[in-house]
């Protein structure tokens, strides 16, 4: 994971904890903006960014 895959994780994360900390105070408008942003939004562009990633596995390693 790269630091940019990683902070992004972290916002969809805080994103996330503040909804529903938001819905147990009693918000009915900004709860599901900030879930469904930090599900729906957030998470998927976190993955996206991770791109393909590094393969451990030597060149030419047939196993």
């Amino acid at each position: 994971m790269t630091v940019r895959t990683t902070a992004i994780f972290a916002v969809a994360t805080v994103m996330i904890a503040m909804g529903f900390w938001s819905l147990s105070r009693g918000s009915l408008t900004l709860a599901p903006v900030l879930l469904v942003a930090g599900y729906c939004v957030a998470i998927p562009v976190a993955i996206m960014a991770g791109g393909k990633g590094t393969d451990d596995r030597s060149e030419g390693s047939d196993e």
